[in-house]
């Protein structure tokens, strides 16, 4: 039984010899005609795989191609196109390979958002700056919160001697000296 790629060989020598008739000057719908089933048989043995004529080369095992199906054994330099994740691909149209994503997953997953994605994502929880908080979205793809309570940027700490074991707070007019020292 002869392989695809002596089955290419064999068409690709029959559309030689059709160019060189003179068919296509004296009956160029005939010419089409045959044209064009020759095509199809080369079509139909290569899948998705398309033969562009030209000169030189080393046949069809040489050359490099993606397949959808392992594809090894006949084509040697060939990878093989597989489907991750929510990927599928869609063959019902003829020499078409249509990647399809499938959406589901993320249209039922939870997200927290920057605004209101209700109505294209059910789950997601829009994040929304309370008392004191602030968003600082300078920085491409990151959002800071800031956080600023009234006072609470400093703590009150009492003066004292700086003794460590016994320490004694200073006084004015008999109130505890307190400063406010900066959080850093």
């Amino acid at each position: 039984m002869a392989t695809n790629e002596q089955i290419i060989q064999r068409l690709g020598k029959l559309k030689s010899t059709l160019l060189t008739s003179g068919l296509q000057q004296t009956n160029q719908p005939l010419f089409q005609v045959i044209n064009q089933l020759i095509q199809a048989i080369i079509d139909s043995n290569l899948g998705v795989i398309e033969v562009v004529g030209g000169s030189g080369g080393g046949g069809l095992a040489d050359q490099t191609f993606v397949t959808t199906t392992d594809q090894l054994a006949s084509l040697p330099n060939s990878s093989q196109l597989i489907a991750g994740d929510n990927l599928s691909f869609d063959t019902s149209i003829f020499g078409q390979l249509r990647l399809d994503v499938l959406l589901d997953f993320i249209i039922n997953a939870t997200f927290l958002t920057a605004s209101d994605e209700s109505a294209d994502f059910p789950n997601s929880r829009e994040l929304l700056a309370g008392t004191g908080v602030t968003f600082d979205d300078s920085i491409a793809n990151e959002r800071t919160l800031n956080v600023t309570v009234p006072g609470s940027n400093v703590y009150d700490a009492p003066l004292s001697d700086g003794d460590l074991i016994a320490a004694e707070l200073i006084f004015a007019d008999g109130e505890c000296i307190i400063v406010q020292v900066p959080i850093p």
